[in-house]
């Protein structure tokens, strides 16, 4: 994740020791990154809850946050040097959260899309800065623990998939596992191991984290992991981004991301934390995260909606073995511009609906029930076959990606030539090209009984989401209100006209430039 905060809100004085507080509770399950709070402070933003202003980091732990991830670049001064994440740090112990490093061994933004070097070690070759990452990380982590840092996890580097540290593929370079593993990924396997025995030199306890955003691939997923393994690189966790809105890889539901960290487990036997998620409460936002506002089925991108996902989606995590903890990014955002969508204020300071969903720990979640999707069209209920659409389409791209043997023109037309009809909808299976599955309801689509397809389902285990163009029709209501008699949660989601349903469809979808490449 990246972004752009004026520098001068962020860079600050000297200031006093805080002591920390008492130890945080055990419960370290739901966490947050909140790293422009300090900048946004400074420069007299101001956060509340109910009306009252509250400070940021006891608001946030009386609201059941309890880990706080903090970002660290290379030198002293700025935006997330060493003076501000030592207040951070101080800050979060005091407000009764626990903190970990994020040591991005870059003097700026690195992640998925970038991974400059810091100005003193871009002129050093491998060995050289190899050595000069392994004497930061030990006297930077020296420095944390002295300042009362408790925690043993250190996540070496941000969003790492193909470099760190000044070693990124070039444009000639393709970004999959197949060439990363003969160019980049042996240079950044050096990086980071020299930056763990540095860590280990200050803190013999150490646990390391590494952190990918390939959420949506879990091939690449386990070739990274298993390559990092197999050079010697500690891994205690592994870590995946997760922004489903952003719809890469089609990765929409919930249920995708959990089909790729249980693979990533069962590959690598490692638990996996998720250092990064969040959801848009509107689809009404600019910059430079302009194109993540693709709503997740059941979730509409609304102060509700995103409270609905943030809340399930802990509940999902929370059940999920593999899962150890999970952060939401830059909930503290207060203000208009890149993260306002995002964030859990709105540009006021006024908390969210979304607070709510950190009340309850980890072994208070209850199991999320699954989801059954219906369309309301006049006054019929349409089921939607999205499992069976998918698994007719699979075939259908594997033998005509067969036929063409790469994603080319040929592949293109081939597919967006076949004719695909499952359950009264038509299968675009040209948007597969972006791991989606559009479905579109056909005029000779027949439906049974609607209140026959309501008694049919177990209250107890399944939830409905009702997509309508006219969600305030009479129709709609009726349907709530039968659905509310028989103890079934529903949930309707507005749909555009002439819009496609839209699902994410990641079996049997070749890799493209929104995957592996």
């Amino acid at each position: 994740m990246s972004g752009a905060f004026p520098r001068v809100l962020a860079i600050l004085l000297a200031i006093p020791t805080i002591l920390p507080a008492g130890p945080a509770t055990d419960d370290a399950f739901a966490g947050v990154d909140a790293n422009y709070s300090l900048g946004m402070e400074k420069a007299g933003r101001t956060w509340n809850w109910d009306g009252r202003k509250e400070d940021l980091f006891t608001g946030m732990a009386a609201r059941g946050v309890r880990g706080f991830r903090v970002r660290l670049w290379t030198g002293d001064d700025g935006p997330n040097g060493k003076n501000y994440a030592t207040e951070i740090v101080k800050r979060a112990l005091a407000g009764g959260l626990e903190p970990y490093l994020v040591i991005f061994l870059s003097e700026d933004w690195a992640d998925l899309m970038k991974q400059p070097a810091p100005t003193i070690w871009r002129d050093l070759d491998l060995p050289k800065r190899a050595e000069a990452v392994r004497a930061y990380s030990r006297d930077i982590v020296t420095h944390f623990r002295k300042v009362g840092l408790r925690s043993h996890l250190y996540e070496i580097g941000n969003e790492i998939d193909y470099g760190i540290c000044g070693v990124y593929p070039g444009k000639s370079t393709r970004k999959n596992a197949e060439g990363l593993s003969r160019t980049c990924w042996p240079q950044a396997a050096e990086l980071i191991r020299a930056s763990q025995q540095g860590v280990l030199e200050a803190d013999p306890d150490a646990k390391f984290l590494l952190h990918i955003s390939h959420w949506w691939d879990a091939d690449f997923c386990i070739a990274f992991f298993r390559f990092m393994l197999a050079h010697d690189v500690r891994v205690d966790y592994a870590g995946l981004s997760y922004f489903p809105s952003s719809n890469i890889g089609g990765s929409l539901e919930m249920s995708q991301f959990g089909a790729v960290v249980r693979a990533l487990h069962a590959a690598i036997d490692r638990p996996i934390i998720v250092p990064e998620s969040g959801y848009p409460s509107t689809a009404d936002f600019k910059g430079q995260f302009s194109r993540w506002k693709k709503a997740t089925p059941g979730y509409p991108l609304t102060p509700e909606g995103q409270q609905r996902w943030l809340k399930d989606f802990l509940d999902y995590c929370a059940h999920e073995p593999a899962i150890a903890s999970v952060y939401s990014w830059s909930p503290e955002w207060c203000g208009a511009g890149m993260w306002e969508a995002f964030a859990l204020f709105d540009a006021d300071g006024a908390a969210r609906p979304a607070w709510a969903a950190f009340a309850k720990s980890r072994a208070e979640r209850p199991a999320p029930k699954n989801w059954r999707y219906f369309e309301a069209r006049g006054d019929r209920l349409y089921p939607v076959p999205i499992e069976e659409a998918r698994k007719q389409a699979e075939p259908i791209l594997k033998k005509e990606l067969a036929a063409a043997g790469r994603v080319n023109t040929g592949y293109i037309n081939a597919i967006s030539a076949r004719e695909l009809l499952v359950g009264g909808y038509r299968v675009n299976l040209r948007a597969t090209l972006s791991g989606n599955l559009d479905l579109d309801l056909q005029e000779s689509a027949s439906a049974p009984p609607w209140k026959e397809q309501l008694a049919s389902l177990d209250s107890t285990k399944e939830r409905v989401v009702i997509f309508a163009r006219e969600p305030d029709s009479a129709f709609v209501a009726e349907v709530l209100a039968a659905a509310g008699d028989r103890g079934i949660e529903a949930v309707v989601h507005r749909i555009d006209p002439d819009q496609p349903l839209k699902f994410g469809q990641t079996a049997g979808v070749p890799p493209t430039s929104n995957g592996s490449e």
